[in-house]
C-alpha cells in the first residue's frame, strides 16, 4: 500500500495524464504505466516529504514527455522546462529539484545532485527500463512485480525501441543525447 505522499504523487501524475491525454495517442497507457512504476519504485527506496508529493508527480509525468510534446529524442531540456513551468509560482521553490530529477535521470553513474530523491528517481527509472533486472535499493523484485501488476507494462520496451529508431534518424551522430556520463 503506497504512503499518502506517494499516493498524492500518483494522483498528480494522473491529473496531468487527464489534461494531456491526446498528446500521447495510443502510447498513453504505455507511458502512464512507466510513470507510475517509477513513482512506486521511488517510494520503495526513500521517504518522500509531503511537500514534495506533487512536484514528484509532475517530474515523473514530464521526465520523458518531451518525446511526445516536443517531438524530439533530445527530450530532457524540454521535459525539464515543461515540468518547471507546471510547478508555477506556488511551488517555485521546488523548480531546481524537479529539473534535476529530470535532467539527472539518465545519468550512467550516481546522480550529482545532493538530494537523495534525485538518485532514487534515477534508480527507479533504470529499474523500470531494465524490467527489474537492475534493481533499486529498498525495492525487492517481488515489490517491483507488484507494481508491474498494478501498472502493467503494455509494451513499454518495444515503444522505447521505436522511439530510439526515430531518434537515430533525428540525430545519427548522437543517437542517445539524453544519456549522461
Amino acid at each position: 500500500m503506497p504512503t499518502t505522499t506517494i499516493a498524492r504523487a500518483h494522483e498528480t501524475a494522473d491529473e496531468l495524464f487527464e489534461r494531456h491525454a491526446t498528446v500521447f495517442g495510443d502510447e498513453l497507457p504505455i507511458y502512464r504505466g512507466h510513470v507510475h512504476r517509477v513513482i512506486g519504485v521511488v517510494g520503495l527506496q526513500c521517504d518522500v516529504p509531503a511537500d514534495i508529493a506533487a512536484p514528484l508527480g509532475i517530474a515523473a509525468f514530464f521526465h520523458d514527455a518531451g518525446i511526445w510534446f516536443d517531438g524530439t529524442w533530445d527530450y530532457l531540456p524540454p521535459s525539464a522546462r515543461r515540468a518547471t513551468e507546471e510547478l508555477g509560482e506556488s511551488d517555485a521553490q521546488h523548480a531546481e529539484l524537479v529539473s534535476s530529477l529530470i535532467t539527472e535521470h539518465h545519468r550512467m553513474r550516481k546522480a550529482r545532485h545532493d538530494d537523495p530523491l534525485v538518485e532514487a528517481f534515477r534508480r527507479a527509472d533504470l529499474t523500470d527500463v531494465s524490467a527489474g533486472l537492475i534493481g533499486a535499493p529498498g525495492a525487492s523484485r517481488a515489490q517491483f512485480k507488484e507494481l508491474v501488476a498494478q501498472y502493467p507494462d503494455k509494451g513499454f520496451r518495444p515503444m522505447l525501441m521505436r522511439a530510439f529508431g526515430r531518434g537515430l534518424k533525428e540525430s545519427p551522430v548522437n543517437p542517445v543525447p539524453m544519456m549522461k556520463f
